[in-house]
């Protein structure tokens, strides 16, 4: 399979692959930007979910700060939880100099922690676990209610993407596919994986509008 995705990038083979193709992706469509008044009753309590990614810059701290966003303004509530190595968190607090309430950092009406010692029950608690382990998957993702990958498709990262969705295998895992162009969307849903969710890039870490229709898959 991974020679398959490398030599599918030679001109020759990319002729091939869309030539004949016939497989429609599965895709979440592009987001409006305008507030979703859509409200939920969410009645579970710590509902663990985990983020990680396939390599590092593929929009996993983004998307677990967008979610927990999201999660907020549809009528539940959701911290985040940094396990994540890269410590994107500390930037995040040292930029904005956010209030500290208890053991967590408020921002935006959310509560944002860089250890596990929670003071309080939520709904969710959003873990960005930075890069899936290899070779061992750390276990704030195996032990997770709710695990996401994420992961990018510039004809360079396949490789790393693929194996990260094989080290998943035995995993109930959602996949989600951030910065992949269009036109490759059904070479992954056809070679690499049949239900891969296709996301719209956000950069904006307090986004509680972008790809809503994913999130409301979990």
């Amino acid at each position: 399979m991974l020679l398959e995705i490398q030599e599918c990038f030679s001109e020759q083979g990319m002729q091939r692959y869309t030539h004949s193709v016939s497989f429609e992706p599965v895709e979440a469509t592009s987001e409006t930007n305008q507030p979703d008044e859509e409200k939920y009753i969410f009645d579970c309590k710590n509902i663990r979910i985990a983020i990680a990614g396939s390599d590092r810059r593929v929009g996993v701290t983004t998307t677990a700060m967008n979610l927990v966003f999201w999660i907020q303004a549809h009528g539940g509530n959701a911290c985040y939880l940094e396990a994540n190595t890269s410590k994107h968190l500390a930037h995040i607090i040292h930029l904005f100099e956010p209030e500290k309430s208890g053991n967590s950092y408020v921002i935006e009406g959310a509560n944002f922690y860089l250890t596990p010692e929670f003071d309080r029950d939520y709904n969710f608690i959003v873990t960005d676990c930075g890069v899936l382990g290899d070779p061992r998957v750390q276990e704030s993702f195996i032990q997770a209610d709710i695990r996401i990958l994420c992961g990018s498709a510039m004809p360079y990262e396949l490789p790393m993407f693929y194996r990260a969705i094989e080290r998943c295998k035995d995993l109930p895992v959602h996949v989600i596919g951030l910065f992949v162009p269009e036109s490759l969307h059904s070479y992954l849903l056809q070679m690499i994986r049949n239900d891969i969710l296709f996301g719209d890039n956000s950069h904006d870490l307090f986004d509680s509008v972008v790809n809503s229709r994913i999130y409301r898959l979990f």
